[in-house]
């Protein structure tokens, strides 16, 4: 039995911390799935260089497994955000109409690579490959266009629906059952354990074994947050689930959604930090070198994914830094 059906039989006196907890982990197999898409994609980008030997099974392999992988999004995407569900499901047919386009595509004549760039070479493997890329990550046409830009609408949505800042009930929820951490602008839920029963009395920092939060708080005094809105530091209460390698960590004032989840096991093909800023907070002097980020029409989203355990500790160390 998965964990995610483990958890909903549970008899619980407050099922929606139970829930809170399930919708963190499955924002989680979102993220996941995303990292995948986007580790497709920079195979990709690094095999077009022609430097490989391709055969056309990789190209379709790769196809297929974007497609493959989109639809795990899609449906992530639609438990969290139910009511983005046609759009969602309709968008993701498109692209799974254009890979089939793909598939079949023909031998054609050179083709210029997806950034527009000098011809690629003529073997119609590197031409097709180009062609995907171009659907992958080149300029969209339309919003939703090219996988990545479907990809941010995705998370965008389904960000702004997880925002407690827009849901009274889950507002209620955590202030009314979990008791913020003494001396700490923050509530503490175990993923696991709160899940199935809230503790007698509330987490400290101290015995929360959690090794991203204490990272993020290593340079933060008592352990208060507070994010950067616009040139003016506000007060911010948090709302932090986590797990001894996990932290799923967000904001709980109206107008401020900061939205960050990392992994930080000191295995590098798992660890990552992803983060989402609304347009109130300048994200210039919060994140360190090396994030990926994409703007869109109602935030940043920010990842870093690929890094050594060093540098997804040290990028925590910082960010936390930066937040107090």
């Amino acid at each position: 039995m998965r964990i995610l059906e483990k958890l909903k039989i549970i008899t619980y006196r407050e099922p929606g911390i139970r829930d809170f907890c399930i919708q963190t982990i499955r924002f989680r197999t979102l993220l996941e799935n995303a990292r995948a898409v986007l580790a497709l994609v920079e195979d990709g980008n690094e095999k077009v260089i022609g430097e490989y030997i391709l055969d056309r099974h990789y190209v379709t392999s790769l196809i297929d497994d974007v497609v493959a992988r989109l639809g795990m999004m899609v449906y992530d995407a639609c438990v969290l955000a139910p009511e983005y569900g046609k759009m969602f499901y309709m968008q993701h047919d498109s692209h799974k109409r254009r890979a089939a386009e793909l598939n079949s595509q023909e031998k054609t004549s050179k083709k210029k690579n997806a950034t527009g760039g000098a011809a690629v070479s003529s073997d119609p493997e590197y031409e097709l490959l180009s062609n995907v890329l171009t659907w992958l990550n080149g300029k969209a046409s339309e919003p939703g266009a090219t996988v990545i830009d479907f990809m941010k609408q995705v998370f965008v949505r389904v960000i702004k629906k997880l925002d407690v800042n827009n849901d009274s009930k889950i507002d209620l929820l955590i202030k009314n059952n979990v008791s913020k951490t003494v001396g700490c602008n923050m509530f503490l839920i175990d993923l696991w354990e709160d899940a199935v029963a809230l503790p007698a009395r509330p987490h400290s920092l101290e015995d929360i074994n959690s090794i991203p939060l204490k990272l993020l708080l290593m340079d933060v005094q008592g352990g208060n947050l507070s994010p950067m809105a616009g040139d003016k530091t506000s007060a911010v209460t948090w709302i932090a689930v986590l797990s001894e390698y996990r932290l799923s960590l967000r904001t709980m004032e109206p107008g401020c959604n900061f939205h960050l989840e990392t992994t930080v096991s000191g295995h590098e093909r798992s660890d990552f930090i992803f983060i989402f800023a609304d347009p109130s907070i300048s994200t210039e002097n919060i994140l360190p070198p090396g994030f990926h980020t994409e703007i869109t029409d109602h935030g940043q989203l920010a990842w870093k994914l690929d890094a050594t355990p060093k540098a997804i500790e040290d990028s925590l160390i910082s960010i936390g830094r930066h937040l107090s």
